[in-house]
C-alpha cells in the first residue's frame, strides 16, 4: 500500500467512525428507554403482562438480541485490534514531526506557548504573521522596544510572556508564527496551535498538553 493510499484509507476510517459514534449514542438512548420499561415492570407488576403482549407483536426481542451479538463481535474485534495496534503506535509516533494541539481556552494556549519556549531552550524567538499583510506587529515592537525584522519582530526569551500579553491586548492572538532555532510554532487561533520540529521535541511538547 502506498503512503497516499494509507492516508486516504485513514481518512475514510475517521469519517466512518463518526457514523459509529452516532450509532453508539442512539443505541445507548435505546438502552435507557428499555431500562425505563424495566423499571415500570418492577414498580407495576401488572404492566409486565401488557408490555409482554406488545413485545409479542413486534420483533424487538429478536432485533435486540441480534444487535447485542453484533456489539459482542465488535468488542472481540476491538480487543484483537488493540493488541495489534500497540505494536505499531510507537513506530507511527516516532515519525511525527508535526502536531496539532487544541485547548479549551486562551489561557491554556498561553501557558502552553510559555512552557514550549522553555522546553525548547529558545533564547531568541522571531514572530511574524502567518499571512503577509494581515497582521501589523509594529505596535507590539514599539511597546516593548523590540527589533523589527520585515513584517515580524525578534524577542528575547525573558520578554516572551510580555509579547503574548501584548498580542492578547491588541486582539491579534492568531495567525502568527513563533520560530526558534529548532521549531516552528503556528498559532492558528486562540485555542489551536501547530508545532513543527524534530520528533524528540514533539514528544517533549506532547507531555505539556
Amino acid at each position: 500500500m502506498s503512503i497516499s493510499r494509507l492516508e486516504t484509507d485513514l481518512l475514510m476510517v475517521k469519517k466512518d467512525l463518526q457514523g459509529v459514534k452516532q450509532v453508539n449514542n442512539k443505541f445507548f438512548h435505546i438502552l435507557e428507554e428499555l431500562n425505563g420499561i424495566k423499571e415500570r415492570t418492577i414498580s407495576d407488576p401488572k404492566a409486565r403482562d401488557k408490555i409482554s403482549e406488545e413485545f409479542k407483536e413486534k420483533e424487538i426481542i429478536d432485533i435486540f438480541a441480534s444487535i447485542e451479538e453484533d456489539f459482542r463481535e465488535l468488542k472481540r474485534q476491538m480487543t484483537k485490534q488493540e493488541i495489534y495496534k500497540e505494536r505499531v503506535v510507537d513506530f507511527v509516533e516516532s515519525l511525527r514531526t508535526k502536531k496539532r494541539f487544541s485547548f479549551e481556552e486562551t489561557t491554556k494556549s498561553i501557558l502552553f506557548l510559555e512552557e514550549a519556549i522553555d522546553s525548547l531552550d529558545a533564547e531568541i524567538i522571531s514572530l511574524k504573521p502567518e499571512y503577509i499583510g494581515t497582521i501589523d506587529l509594529g505596535e507590539v515592537a514599539i511597546a516593548l522596544g523590540l527589533h523589527k525584522d520585515g513584517s515580524g519582530i525578534v524577542v528575547q526569551r525573558e520578554l516572551f510572556s510580555n509579547v503574548l500579553a501584548q498580542l492578547i491586548a491588541k486582539r491579534i492572538f492568531k495567525n502568527i508564527i513563533f520560530e526558534t532555532d529548532n521549531a516552528k510554532i503556528f498559532l492558528k487561533n486562540s485555542t489551536t496551535i501547530i508545532v513543527e520540529s524534530n520528533n524528540h521535541n514533539i514528544r517533549k511538547l506532547s507531555h505539556l498538553d
